[in-house]
């Protein structure tokens, strides 16, 4: 419950202090007072994004603070930081830069854990619930909490994710087996052409020097053997007319021995000449047309320029290339896989279970709340009304949020089918059906606080007096904080707040006020006529203070015998 309230420095409260009761608790306040920031401040304590409040001019930092004495258990992020039975003291700061701290009896905490904190502390009712209640996303949310699912509603995503990470990682283990066996068949492709190949260092180098021999052996032949011939084996062979030349300059040289400077170098020429003669021999000894080595050197050719082709790698690189990527063929373990497919359909299996169980609960739970809430929109004049929980098959395998998805449907009019409560419902109707289902689910929850935004808006007149008595019986056993622009509404509060803003300087100030005795008749009679006071209108508000004061368990701390002003 809330018990403490401080706002210090933040929109246009300069320093609020208020100490709340049990029960019910109203705030009243002319429109643009602050009421709207007040709920901000409470939006805010609870760890929710900032929407209209700032730190004013001058000052570094604005601040909400306020001390619950909880009933629940404690999170588990604040196990061995608070005692059980302590009360929290949960303080959030509002920088003037925007940025936020948050702490809970002195400890920091971060904005989620202060958001889990509001979760258990305090509902928060807004002006925009109407508005969310027509989003079909928060149908299943009332219904869950309603039935007690919740913790169903959790294992069944807990599993859901694990069924998910488990299908995902068969799926890549799947994915890698099918690429481990393309590689396996490359690699064994690639040993195979390896051996097929046999190729060796510099082959392609050789191959082409042997084909271009073997395609120019003719003219090759010819050549060499045109040198042997000139060269020796010619009748008039320069070689034998060479000897002539030599053995006449042998000849004559002893009548003039300088002849023998002329003959040596016809001796070494001669020399010269006759290894060429029989190398070119040799040459054409070695030197025959071969069609069938032919046939083999471009078969050979052939092979390396179509595994060059095939691998992308020049002929020449080829012997490298398979040096490289020849390895051995590995295995996976099969084994592996099938204990995945296997852990994969557990899961499945208990998570079907769960949801199942799930959908189950939810049935019988639609037809109760559906009963339940028809029957206490009469009390709000909506006799005739009929509203119904539908559960829509979604047609997925595990959805999100279970097998299906939860509607909302409504008709006013008996003769009018049920239709989709986003369709059909007014901003009245929509008011009377969440505090119904708010009256419903606090029957159940563990929240003590909850804190009702204009709940009343679009309602007035006899389902206004309806509305106080529905805050009235939920506050026997939670805190209600309401604020309010019904007087049928506030007239029943056990305890009265009342928004004012002044100026002065230049200076917005919204202060609140608990309201007792003729203050607050002058509040009732305000929300009943307006500014204008008359006599009467402030009797009518002594009087409806004093009936609701002998008739419902809230104290007014009115005297009857105060004059009416």
């Amino acid at each position: 419950m809330l018990l403490h309230l401080k706002i210090a420095s933040l929109a246009t409260f300069r320093e609020i202090i208020l100490d709340l009761s049990p029960g019910l608790t109203c705030v009243t306040g002319e429109t643009g007072s602050g009421k709207s920031l007040f709920v901000d401040a409470l939006s805010f304590l609870s760890g929710q994004k900032n929407r209209l409040l700032f730190v004013p001019e001058g000052r570094q930092e604005g601040v909400v603070e306020a001390i619950f004495s909880p009933s629940g258990q404690l999170p588990a992020f604040l196990d061995g930081t608070l005692v059980p039975g302590d009360d929290w003291v949960i303080r959030r700061t509002l920088l003037s830069n925007g940025r936020t701290r948050q702490q809970i009896n002195g400890s920091n905490i971060t904005q989620s854990q202060l958001q889990e904190l509001g979760a258990l502390l305090m509902d928060l009712v807004g002006q925009g619930e109407g508005f969310r209640l027509q989003n079909p996303r928060t149908h299943a949310e009332y219904l869950d909490s309603h039935s007690g699912t919740l913790s169903v509603l959790e294992s069944y995503k807990a599993l859901r994710n694990e069924y998910l990470e488990k299908k995902r990682l068969l799926s890549e283990t799947e994915k890698k087996r099918s690429e481990m066996e393309r590689h396996r068949e490359r690699v064994r492709e690639i040993n195979e052409d390896r051996e097929s190949l046999s190729g060796r260092p510099e082959e392609w180098t050789s191959l082409q020097g042997t084909l271009s021999v073997q395609l120019h052996t003719q003219d090759l032949m010819e050549a060499a053997g045109s040198v042997y011939d000139h060269l020796y084996a010619d009748e008039d062979s320069i070689l034998g007319r060479i000897r002539k030349m030599s053995q006449e300059l042998d000849r004559l040289k002893i009548h003039d021995p300088r002849l023998g400077d002329v003959a040596i170098p016809l001796s070494e020429a001669y020399a010269l000449l006759k290894e060429c003669a029989e190398g070119s021999r040799h040459y054409l000894d070695g030197l025959a047309y071969d069609p069938d080595a032919l046939h083999r050197t471009e078969t050979r050719i052939h092979e390396f320029q179509r595994l060059s082709r095939k691998y992308n790698v020049q002929p020449e690189g080829l012997v490298e290339f398979f040096d490289q990527n020849a390895q051995e063929a590995f295995e996976d373990d099969p084994e592996y896989l099938k204990n995945l497919q296997k852990a994969v359909h557990q899961v499945s299996e208990s998570l079907r279970g769960v949801q199942r169980m799930l959908s189950e609960k939810r049935r019988e739970a639609s037809t109760r709340l559906s009963q339940e809430v028809t029957e206490r929109l009469a009390r709000l004049r909506l006799e005739k009304s009929l509203f119904s929980v539908k559960l829509i098959p979604s047609g997925e395998e595990f959805p999100p949020e279970g097998a299906e998805e939860i509607r909302f449907y409504f008709t006013a009019n008996p003769d009018l089918p049920p239709k989709p409560l986003d369709q059909v419902a007014s901003g009245g109707e929509l008011s009377r059906i969440l505090l119904v289902l708010k009256q419903i689910l606090a029957e159940r929850d563990s929240v003590e606080t909850l804190v009702f935004d204009e709940i009343d808006s679009g309602i007035g007149g006899e389902v206004g007096e309806t509305v106080g008595d529905i805050l009235s019986e939920i506050s026997e056993t939670r805190q209600v904080i309401a604020i309010t622009h019904l007087h049928q509404v506030a007239r029943k509060a056990g305890s009265h707040l009342v928004i004012r803003k002044t100026q002065k300087e230049d200076v917005t100030e919204s202060t609140v006020d608990r309201t007792e005795g003729e203050q607050r008749v002058s509040e009732i009679a305000r929300m009943l006529g307006g500014s204008e006071l008359a006599p009467s209108t402030m009797t009518l508000a002594r009087e409806l203070l004093l009936s609701n004061s002998s008739s419902g368990p809230h104290r007014t701390n009115l005297k009857p015998g105060n004059p009416s002003g």
